[in-house]
């Protein structure tokens, strides 16, 4: 004779629709006139499963078949708690609290559950509660202490679109005006290879080094030169004579306080083309709010997923990239997408 030796079923390990489908099934059948034993050994559970699951239905119906979400571990903090810390995450750096170094890491964000709240906490649980407030680690923007944001408030709900106005009003062209340095041997990008060999791309290994000045419309038009050295007034103003030579219209033009820009032969230039030019600065430390700031960071990009061959000219290289960048009017007015430039697009009514 064979005994029968069929382990019974688990059935915590179901997931609650079916457990719970199982439930209704085994009641039904016992109220069919089915014993509880012949139930429970047909769906594999043991009989004191089903004889609770029928305790459950005489005291509560068939309300009490229904499964209900697990309730889980209690929450290492309470909501309140939860808010606190989110909010002095987001609003303070590890500095302001006497941390020593300024960004947030698993290790500071520990010390501060435990100057908080009297917490210990291993850095993964750590992980899981910054997770589930929405919390992750990210590249931070760099930012200028000096930067004032109020004065970039400003610029930006009144100075701006104040400017927008004028510049409509007089039918002129409206230019946000930048220059950067290009090295040769910027960072290189990424590319696939084997795993656990690094690929080697050859460099020239020297660093040579070409400037541009560039000017950019929200109509999606650049204008630009490259130069050697520094920027200095001579060379700036050159810059805005053939600007001039290229529009009939005024030029509103936006820009930095570079030393150049702000010289006293620059303004006895402007002043002599009032009529034709305007100047309008930026905030101080906010390159951020110009357009034209991201052009460089294209321009780079391209530098870095295509270094620079050995017998190469990087000074033609650059303002042949430019001159790629400038045909392609789409690329140019993409440079206003950017977040940090929306209250350009506001202003326009983009």
């Amino acid at each position: 004779m064979i005994a029968d030796v069929m382990a019974n079923r688990d059935a915590r390990s179901l997931d609650h629709s079916t457990l719970e489908e199982m439930r209704r099934l085994g009641v039904k059948r016992v109220l069919q006139g089915e014993t509880q034993r012949s139930v429970a050994q047909s769906l594999e559970v043991h009989f004191q499963t089903v004889a609770k699951w029928m305790c459950w239905y005489r005291s509560g119906g068939d309300e009490a078949l229904e499964s209900t979400p697990a309730t889980g571990r209690h929450p290492t903090l309470t909501e309140r708690q939860q808010e606190r810390l989110r909010k002095t995450i987001l609003g303070k750096n590890p500095q302001q609290l006497n941390f020593g170094p300024a960004l947030w890491t698993l290790p500071l964000v520990s010390q501060l559950f435990e100057r908080l709240f009297g917490v210990v906490l291993h850095k993964t649980t750590v992980s899981r509660i910054l997770s589930g407030l929405g919390l992750t680690p990210q590249k931070p923007i760099r930012r200028a202490f000096k930067r004032d944001d109020l004065e970039c408030l400003i610029w930006m709900e009144h100075e701006f679109p104040r400017i927008v106005r004028e510049a409509r009003k007089r039918q002129s062209t409206l230019l946000f005006e930048d220059e950067a340095g290009v090295h040769e041997d910027g960072p290189v990008g990424t590319t696939w290879g084997s795993k656990g060999e690094t690929p080697v791309v050859g460099v020239t290994g020297t660093r040579r080094r070409t400037n541009v000045i560039s000017a950019l419309s929200p109509r999606g038009r650049l204008w630009f030169r490259s130069y050697r050295g520094r920027l200095n007034a001579r060379g700036f103003i050159a810059f805005l004579k053939a600007l001039l030579h290229d529009f009939s219209k005024p030029i509103d033009l936006i820009l930095d306080r570079h030393p150049a820009h702000v010289a006293a032969s620059v303004g006895r230039f402007v002043h002599q083309h009032r009529r034709r030019l305007r100047l309008h600065f930026l905030p101080g430390y906010a390159p951020n709010l110009n357009p034209d700031e991201h052009v460089w960071g294209y321009l780079k990009g391209m530098f870095r997923r295509d270094p620079v061959q050995l017998d190469e000219d990087f000074a033609k290289l650059v303002t042949g990239r430019m001159k790629k960048i400038q045909s392609d009017r789409a690329l140019v007015r993409s440079f206003f997408q950017h977040p940090e430039v929306k209250y350009v697009r506001e202003a326009l009514g983009w």
